[in-house]
């Protein structure tokens, strides 16, 4: 299988931002509207989002991966691609909000008193509290999967199964034993069960990487509809660890209906939806502050609508220009940094303890 083959998991991604999107939209829109309304309970789906971002980035890494299991020199490039990936863009919108926190601090994490750790926001570092740039806390979660599949890439791929379940295992213990507490930034990230969603994404690649079974379609379906359930039923600050059933499950059920469905009878999600895939990192990283700056001018604007239209108006507006705004960002300024660093190849190394066969080019 290869990555661009799958379209259907582009398109997922495309959902997943539109999910979280959609949560703090209505979030942001309670507060900036003035319909004086509560919001439905139904914006709680939108935190499924993310889950369901950790499914898919485990099954990418099995995915990108055959063949470079057992070689130590692979562990370097493996590293720049994933890393160059993630921080160059992360960092141009964490200094647009550094900015505005030297302007005005009150602004950017209010609800922890405007406390900010600018260097561990920036390496993203495990931390107790927000980063810099809100959502980098499940970038905290991504960096800490890669530097462990790297560090997979040394054993052979036959017994990468038995890893991720040892992973697994441990991360079990750690919650059982009540070492995830925020307490220990650390511990809190080894021990999340959130690492169990990246560890069951990466076993459903391997999977179906040569099986592709019947029930796509109702997987999908029925991965949504408890994903739907599992949001109006949980409230996940008060049973984190539920998020793992309630989310977690659901996510790998709409990856497996999504990918086998193509595979199966090649059908597709709307290109639509995979345009809004392509371009998911830049309006995940960007979207609250589009959303906050639409939602302070809509306070200021003589608009004439009342109650749930109010809402409604500041919540798609809000929606329509994070989505446009994230699609300028991913055609002109995502995409050249990505040229920019793929064009530059990092020079192999390998251990001098630790012997390998010679590695394939990125």
């Amino acid at each position: 299988m290869k990555p661009g083959t799958l379209y259907n998991l582009q398109a997922l991604r495309g959902i997943a931002v539109l999910l979280v999107l959609w949560r703090h939209s209505f979030v942001i829109g309670e507060r900036n509207n003035r319909s004086g309304i509560e919001i439905p309970e139904i914006w709680k789906i939108g935190e499924g989002g993310v889950d369901l971002f950790f499914v898919i980035s485990g099954f990418v890494m099995v995915l990108i991966t055959p063949g470079r299991f057992g070689c130590p020199r692979e562990i370097g490039p493996f590293l720049y691609q994933r890393f160059t990936r993630i921080y160059p863009l992360y960092w141009i919108y964490s200094l647009m909000i550094l900015a505005i926190y030297f302007i005005n601090p009150r602004m950017v994490n209010s609800s922890q008193g405007g406390q900010v750790d600018i260097f561990a926001s920036f390496l993203l570092l495990p931390q107790d509290i927000m980063p810099l740039l809100g959502q980098g806390w499940t970038l905290e979660f991504e960096v800490y999967f890669y530097l462990v599949f790297a560090l997979l890439l040394l054993a052979p791929e036959r017994l990468l199964p038995a890893l991720l379940l040892l992973w697994g295992a441990i991360v079990a213990a750690g919650w059982n034993l009540g070492l995830a507490d925020d307490s220990t930034p650390l511990l809190h990230l080894v021990c999340n069960p959130l690492t169990v969603e990246f560890i069951l994404g990466a076993f459903l690649a391997l999977a179906l990487r040569r099986h592709w079974r019947r029930g796509a379609l109702l997987s999908l379906c029925g991965g949504f509809a408890l994903l739907l359930a599992g949001s109006l039923w949980v409230d996940l600050h008060q049973f984190a660890g539920l998020r793992l059933f309630y989310y977690g499950l659901p996510a790998v059920m709409i990856v497996y209906g999504a990918v086998a469905l193509e595979k199966e009878s090649g059908r597709r999600f709307p290109r639509w939806i995979e345009a809004v895939g392509d371009a998911s990192y830049s309006i995940y990283l960007s979207h609250i502050l589009v959303v906050s700056t639409v939602g302070r001018v809509w306070k200021t604007l003589p608009i004439p609508l009342n109650g749930v239209w109010n809402l409604a108006g500041v919540i798609i507006c809000m929606a329509v220009a994070a989505v446009a705004f994230g699609l300028a960002s991913h055609r002109y300024l995502e995409k050249p940094l990505l040229r920019a660093f793929r064009e530059r190849r990092l020079p192999r190394f390998s251990l001098p303890f630790i012997g390998g066969q010679k590695s394939q080019e990125l």
